[in-house]
């Protein structure tokens, strides 16, 4: 056992290397359910559990040597803490809530949803602790190593897509992947009869991963060749064919948000970023003049379906986004301040149906939506604010080094996906918020700072 203990310690940075490049490696993997299917129970609770159970175990070989260990910085503690504390608080209201609503499906929900969440967050908050507190044994190229490993992961998912995009056109055989890779909600005619989905069980739940790859690229990527070539061009083709709506409004959002920043902080080359941005431009400016016909054609999967967009009555996502607000206050304040819950969404989904066709889904697939009714309005108020404290705090210091800069961008892009996809219990939603950090704690090595609010002191 004694040998085992020192072998842990002499190889901890090799063990974190290979069980978070692992983690990161499968979490693209996570929104397939031919992934999720491969074992007993769901494959990425599997490869979180050991990555969980493997970090933990180097901490506590570590733990007498406390001060060694990496302290958690305020960013962090707030992220943890607008999850967690009102989490606890949701589960004392869950079971105030079982005396005063006497219902069958809710008690479902307290022995069924109810461990199942708990577990799922509390392997994400021993990962993400457990990670951060040994981060200081790490160098700074291990955990390049770490974010690179998760954008591997992304493009074999594209890979599979572009895999995809040929069988559809050409007839190349491929499996059957059974995905929603069809187009609906659109009355008329379409150019491409299809939706680009690789793995994943739809294109809303792919798209977030190909922008997180066109973000981590640009970092990873010494050579911007390289990374038009292998990342960005094949990215960008799923992500166009994937024709979703949620997609194109991300990339539209987040390129706005850019643009902004492009403008307000102080960038080396910026003359010549804004040129060759210009010269890209052009041919497609070109193309929608010349072949408007073609691009209204080949976008008509998004734009056929803006009839039904904006109507409660007839989009399915739409009404769970608002209905929740209403049912929020159908029983005591004590679940409207604290909520029904974690995960008793699954409730609504079992007792509450769509206006035009069967039952709600287990999530609103909106992070804010799902907490206002799991933990309340105190855990809405609670997760907003902490979206808000921690891009005002990289905000401040995206000047000062261009891993600040990125880890801004990427924190933008992860409010934005969780307003469509609400996957704060997924390993997608965690493995960018560790690589965030990661990026932010690299930027404080290089500028020899503990905290970022010490370089605005500086």
């Amino acid at each position: 056992m004694g040998y085992f203990l020192t072998a842990l310690k002499q190889h901890k940075e090799k063990i974190i290397l290979i069980i978070m490049g692992l983690f990161m490696f499968l979490a693209p993997y996570s929104v397939s359910g031919i992934y999720q299917k491969l074992t007993p129970v769901p494959s990425s609770v599997l490869a979180t559990f050991l990555a969980t159970g493997v970090l933990f175990l180097l901490l506590l070989v570590h733990f007498k040597d406390r001060k060694q260990l990496n302290p958690l910085s305020l960013e962090q503690k707030a992220f943890l803490g607008s999850i967690y504390i009102p989490g606890i608080l949701a589960i004392l209201a869950a079971f105030f809530n079982l005396t005063v609503m006497l219902s069958v499906h809710y008690v479902d929900y307290i022995t069924q949803a109810l461990p199942n969440r708990v577990i799922n967050l509390t392997l994400f908050l021993m990962l993400f602790y457990t990670f951060f507190k040994l981060i200081s044994f790490l160098d700074n190229k291990v955990l390049l190593s770490i974010t690179r490993w998760y954008l591997f992961g992304v493009l074999i998912v594209t890979a599979i897509g572009i895999w995809q995009f040929l069988h559809f056109m050409f007839g190349y055989p491929m499996i059957d992947l059974n995905t929603r890779s069809f187009v609906h909600s659109v009355e008329s005619d379409v150019l491409f009869n299809f939706r680009l989905t690789s793995i994943t069980d739809e294109p809303s739940y792919l798209v977030p991963f190909l922008i997180d790859a066109l973000i981590i690229g640009l970092v990873l990527y010494a050579s911007k060749k390289k990374y038009f070539l292998l990342v960005f061009i094949p990215c960008m083709f799923v992500l166009i064919f994937s024709f979703s709506v949620s997609g194109y409004a991300n990339i539209a959002l987040l390129v706005g948000f850019i643009v902004v920043i492009f403008f307000t902080t102080k960038l080396e080359n910026k003359r010549k970023i804004l040129k060759y941005t210009l010269y890209g431009l052009i041919p497609v400016v070109i193309l929608m003049i010349i072949q408007w016909d073609f691009v209204l054609q080949l976008l008509q999967p998004i734009t056929g379906r803006f009839d039904t967009l904006f109507d409660i009555h007839r989009h399915s996502r739409l009404y769970m986004l608002v209905m929740p607000i209403a049912w929020l206050f159908d029983y005591s304040w004590v679940n409207s301040i604290f909520g029904f819950g974690p995960g008793s969404y699954w409730f609504l989904a079992q007792t509450k149906f769509l206006y035009h066709q069967g039952p709600l889904s287990v999530t609103s697939n909106n992070i804010f939506i799902d907490l206002l009714f799991e933990h309340g309005v105190f855990g809405f108020l609670l997760i907003t604010a902490m979206f808000v404290y921690v891009f005002y705090r990289l905000f401040k210091v995206r000047n000062e080094h261009k891993y600040f800069l990125y880890s801004l961008i990427l924190w933008v892009h992860l409010a934005i996906t969780s307003m469509y996809r609400s996957d704060f219990v997924s390993p997608r939603f965690w493995a960018i918020v560790i690589i965030i950090f990661i990026f932010v704690e690299l930027g404080k090595r290089d500028k020899g700072m503990s905290t970022l609010s010490s370089l605005k002191s500086r």
